[in-house]
C-alpha cells in the first residue's frame, strides 16, 4: 500500500521540536510520518508540505497534492497527516479537505485522531468547531469590569484611569474639553470654527496633531463627559466625576440640533478627480466640496446657486493652512486637457509621466472579491450541511454523497479564482500596462463626450496618479 504524507503547520506559532505536545515542526511531522508507514507496511511515495497556514493564507502544498491524485494514476493510496485540524484553518475547511481528497478515492489517517472516515468525521468536526472557551472568558470579564464602570481600553480625552480602575479626570486635557463646550454653548461657535480656534491657539489633540471638525463633534456628544460611562451595552451614570454640567451638555446638544440644516450632500464620487488632487502649497490632499446658497435681490425674488470646488483638506477639516481652492469644473477641465495633450495660452500643458507599477491590479480587484466571496458562499452551504448532519439529517454515513454537489462547485469556483488571479499576475507585465494605457487615453481622446460619469471615472483613476495644484499652475502625473 503507498501513502502520501501532507504537513502543514503555523508560522504564526512557535512550533515544538519534540514528539510531544501540539503544533510539532515539519521535520518532525515528516518522521511521524516515516515511522508510522515502517509501522504499518505503507510504502511511502510523496510529501507535500504547506509551512503557513495560517487564517487565509494560500495552501500551495495542498492544492499540489489534491493535483496529483487527481491525475496520478492511484492504486491503494492513503494520505497520512499529523491531525484532523492540520487540514484547515478551521473545521469547516478540515472537513472540506476531506472531502476532497475522500472524492479522490484515497483513505485518510490522521496521527493524532486515527483513521478520518464518514463516522468519525462529523465527531472531529463537533469537537474542533466549538467557541474557544478561552474567548468566551475574556468577554465574560470585559463585561464585568463594564458593569463596574471601569475602563476597557484607552480613556477618552479628559481622563486617565485611576487605581479602581474607573476613568478619573486629567485636569490638563479637562481645561480643553471644557473651553470646546465653552466655545459651543458661551461663543456660538459651530465645530469648525472650534477646531480653527483650538489650532490656531496652539492645542493640540493627544496624539500630537490638530483638531478636526469631527473629533470636536464627537466630543460634544459623548456622555462620558457628564460621567455617564457606555460599554459594551452597559450604561452606569454617574461612574466618575463629570467635566461639564448635564444641563450644559444637554443645552450643546440643542444648540447643534438647531445648527444642523439639510444642506445638499457632497459625496467624493460626484467629483472627477475625487482623492487625487493634492495642494502643491499645503502638502495636503484636496477634496471636492459643494456649497449651496440662497439670497434675495433686490426685487424681491429669491435666487440660488450652488458652487463645487476643490478646497485643501487642512482647511475644511481643520481651519488651517491657506484657503487653496479651485473650481470644480476649472480643475477638472484642465486635468483633462493635459491628459489630451491639448494647448492652453500658446503652450503645452503641463504633463509629468508618473510610475505606479500596480496601477492595473485594480482591474481584478472587484473580480477576485467575487470569487472569494463565492467561495464563502459555498464554505456556510457546507457548514449548514454539517449542522444538519449533526442533527441525522442526513446521516453521517452519507455525509460524502451529500456534500459531492458542494464539493464539485466549491472546487469549480476555487479554479476560476485561480485563473482570475493568474490573469491578474498577466497584467502586471510591462507590456500589457502600457496596452491598456494606451486604450485609455485613446477613449479620453477621442471619446470623452459620449461617456457616462463612471466610466469617465474610471478612465481617470486607471489614468491619473495624482493631480498637483498651485495657485498659479497645475501639474498631471500620469501613471506608468
Amino acid at each position: 500500500m503507498r501513502a502520501i504524507g501532507y504537513l502543514s503547520q503555523r508560522s504564526e506559532h512557535p512550533p515544538r521540536t519534540d514528539h510531544a505536545g501540539d503544533d510539532p515542526t515539519l521535520v518532525v511531522q515528516n518522521a511521524n510520518f516515516l515511522e508510522y508507514c515502517h509501522e504499518h507496511g505503507f510504502e511511502p511515495t510523496a510529501t507535500f508540505l504547506d509551512a503557513d497556514t495560517a487564517h487565509d493564507s494560500e495552501r500551495p502544498g495542498l492544492t499540489q497534492l489534491l493535483r496529483h491524485l487527481s491525475e496520478e494514476a492511484r492504486g491503494f493510496t492513503f494520505v497520512i497527516t499529523q491531525s484532523f485540524i492540520n487540514l484547515g484553518h478551521d473545521a469547516t475547511h478540515a472537513v472540506r479537505t476531506v472531502l476532497q481528497l475522500r472524492a479522490r478515492g484515497v483513505q485518510l489517517v490522521s496521527l493524532e485522531d486515527g483513521p478520518i472516515d464518514e463516522s468519525s468525521l462529523i465527531d472531529l468536526w463537533r469537537l474542533h468547531s466549538d467557541p474557544d472557551p478561552d474567548a468566551n472568558r475574556r468577554r465574560e470579564r470585559l463585561q464585568e469590569r463594564a458593569r463596574l464602570g471601569q475602563a476597557i481600553g484607552r480613556p477618552p480625552y479628559g481622563y486617565g484611569v485611576g487605581d479602581d480602575g474607573r476613568y478619573e479626570i486629567d485636569e490638563e486635557e479637562a481645561a480643553v474639553v471644557r473651553r470646546i463646550f465653552n466655545l459651543c454653548l458661551h461663543d456660538g461657535l459651530g465645530i469648525r470654527r472650534i477646531a480653527q480656534r483650538l489650532n490656531e491657539e496652539g492645542f493640540q489633540t493627544r496624539r500630537g496633531r490638530n483638531w478636526s471638525m469631527v473629533s470636536i463633534r464627537d466630543m460634544l456628544r459623548n456622555p462620558v463627559y457628564i460621567g455617564r460611562y457606555d460599554k459594551l451595552g452597559v450604561s452606569v451614570p454617574g461612574n466618575h466625576h463629570a467635566i461639564v454640567s448635564e444641563p450644559d451638555f444637554e443645552a450643546v446638544a440643542q444648540q447643534m440640533s438647531q445648527r444642523r440644516t439639510a444642506p445638499g450632500v457632497s459625496h467624493p464620487s460626484d467629483f472627477l478627480l475625487a482623492g487625487l488632487v493634492w495642494c502643491g502649497e499645503d502638502q495636503t490632499r484636496m477634496i471636492g466640496v459643494t456649497r449651496r446658497q440662497q439670497w434675495r435681490k433686490a426685487s424681491g425674488d429669491t435666487a440660488a446657486a450652488t458652487y463645487r470646488y476643490y478646497q485643501s483638506e487642512a482647511r475644511t477639516n481643520q481651519s488651517v493652512g491657506g484657503y487653496h481652492t479651485r473650481r470644480a469644473d476649472d480643475l477638472e477641465a484642465e486635468v483633462l486637457s493635459h491628459i489630451r495633450g491639448e494647448r492652453q495660452g500658446g503652450e503645452i500643458a503641463v504633463l509629468n509621466i508618473g510610475s505606479n507599477d500596480t496601477a492595473l491590479a485594480a482591474e481584478t480587484a472587484v473580480a477576485v472579491s467575487t470569487a472569494e466571496a463565492r467561495l464563502r458562499a459555498i464554505d456556510r452551504k457546507l457548514s449548514q450541511l454539517l449542522d444538519d448532519a449533526s442533527a441525522g439529517d442526513p446521516p453521517p454515513a452519507s455525509l460524502q454523497e451529500a456534500g459531492a454537489d458542494i464539493i464539485a462547485e466549491w472546487e469549480t469556483a476555487s479554479a476560476d479564482l485561480a485563473q482570475i488571479k493568474s490573469r491578474a499576475q498577466a497584467q502586471e507585465r510591462e507590456a500589457d500596462r502600457r496596452r491598456r494605457r494606451d486604450q485609455r487615453l485613446q477613449r479620453v481622446r477621442e471619446h470623452w463626450d459620449s461617456l457616462a460619469f463612471p466610466q469617465q471615472r474610471d478612465l481617470i483613476e486607471h489614468l491619473v496618479d495624482r493631480v498637483i495644484v498651485f495657485d498659479n499652475s497645475v501639474t498631471t502625473q500620469l501613471k506608468a
